[in-house]
């Protein structure tokens, strides 16, 4: 893995009850080079919604991450919610740069 990860102790515990996913996994999306990236905002901090299909997991995969001291810091991380896999599939199909 290539990414820098970082996160909250308290919500990878959480985030691991809730979506069974560990942060420290989550480069499997921030490193694949099919990841599509959607800028969002909440309240005012700026984040990154990112979605990849992920073979170790086989499913579309979540992280919701911002930029902090040069690594990703991952806020969320789950299984994409239907309508994130039908635009990643949509973008995958359409617009995706075949590397």
């Amino acid at each position: 893995m290539d990414a820098k990860l970082s996160w909250d102790e308290a919500k990878r515990q959480i985030n691991l009850r809730k979506h069974g996913l560990d942060f420290a996994l989550a480069g499997a999306v921030l490193d694949s080079r099919y990841r599509l990236d959607i800028p969002v905002v909440r309240g005012a901090e700026p984040r990154t919604l990112s979605m990849s299909y992920a073979m170790g997991f086989l499913a579309v995969l979540t992280v919701v991450h911002m930029a902090r001291d040069g690594s990703f810091r991952i806020i969320s991380f789950r299984r994409a919610s239907r309508e994130e896999r039908e635009a990643y599939l949509v973008w995958i199909e359409n617009e995706c740069d075949e590397p």
